[in-house]
């Protein structure tokens, strides 16, 4: 097993995550990919002899193409990518194993995402029709969460496992989305294939979210957006297409009504008017890439065939159930 860390800036917790996959019950290999850091996580990864192999990128590739460059250096079948920001249950990869091998059929395997305090990160994701994306279980203590093994859409981005073959016919994740949402596009992808995607309860990963992007900050507002607009032009109907500001305006009006929060994750003060500037451009520059987007639409039914009647087919079978 082939495990690849995307990290940037991430201190001391890379060691953390690095020092939690060599303590596994079996061996993986472990790659890291720095992207363009200004700390010095890498130094204090090389002093502490760690054995593993790092990748120095000079740009910040963004996860998408940091995911991509380290897909060329692994080559094991079963192949993992994730964030600096994790620690690894020491019988994780030995679960993970154990469930591609019961399932043969199955291009990924999903981990449980949670923090320490047993709060679940997610379990699976769900999506409305316009591709607005919740992860199943979200907040939710483990015991009140439904952490069976099942089928579910695809991996939390935190932690992506999946087969070599998966990844191939899936292609390459999208560099230009640079933030937030590419997994998800990758992983329709992995659907339109069709390889399918196992929960596995028992492969454990502990994660306290949003280390570097910073939860419930504009920046992260503006990828996630952008990009879910990028994908729904890809793969939706065009009728839904054209329903995209309609359905984008009641979201907003909703989510405004429960409250905005007054602080990002990193305690910086949060205004109605960057997060409206922060929407407003992620609109704007997803228009601005409608051709290239029709151009990738038309590519993907190419590759894959009725993509419109796929993809309603995946929002039905994992719709948010409110």
């Amino acid at each position: 097993m082939d495990v690849g860390i995307i990290n940037y800036n991430g201190g001391q917790e890379l060691a953390t995550c690095v020092r939690s996959l060599l303590n596994q019950s079996v061996p993986v290999r472990v790659f890291v990919l720095d992207n363009a850091s200004s700390d010095d996580s890498i130094a204090e990864l090389r002093e502490q002899h760690l054995d593993c192999r790092i990748i120095e990128s000079c740009t910040n590739l963004g996860y998408a193409g940091a995911c991509n460059k380290l897909l060329e250096n692994m080559d094991d079948d079963i192949q993992v990518l994730c964030n600096m920001d994790l620690e690894f249950d020491s019988s994780w990869a030995a679960s993970l194993q154990r469930c591609f091998d019961h399932h043969p059929e199955a291009g990924s395997v999903a981990s449980l995402v949670m923090e320490k305090s047993g709060v679940v990160n997610a379990i699976g994701v769900q999506f409305g029709p316009d591709l607005f994306a919740r992860n199943e279980a979200s907040g939710l203590d483990l015991s009140e969460a439904d952490a069976r093994e099942k089928e579910v859409f695809g991996c939390y981005g935190a932690v992506m496992s999946f087969r070599k073959k998966a990844a191939l016919a899936a292609g390459k994740m999208d560099a230009s989305f640079f933030l937030f949402f590419e997994e998800t596009e990758w992983y329709f992808r992995h659907n339109l294939a069709g390889f399918k995607t196992i929960f596995c309860p028992d492969a454990k990963v502990f994660h306290e979210r949003s280390l570097t992007t910073v939860r419930y900050s504009p920046r992260k507002l503006f990828y996630s957006e952008r990009n879910r607009l990028r994908t729904a032009v890809r793969l939706l109907p065009l009728a839904d297409i054209c329903r995209l500001p309609a359905r984008g305006i009641s979201r907003y009006l909703k989510m405004a009504k429960g409250g905005v929060p007054g602080a990002s994750g990193d305690g910086k003060k949060l205004s109605k008017v960057a997060i409206c500037f922060a929407l407003a451009r992620a609109w704007i520059q997803a228009f601005w890439m409608l051709p290239v987007d029709f151009k990738m639409r038309h590519h993907y039914r190419k590759k894959f065939g009725n993509v419109n009647q796929m993809t309603q087919e995946i929002l039905e079978k994992y719709s948010i159930k409110d």
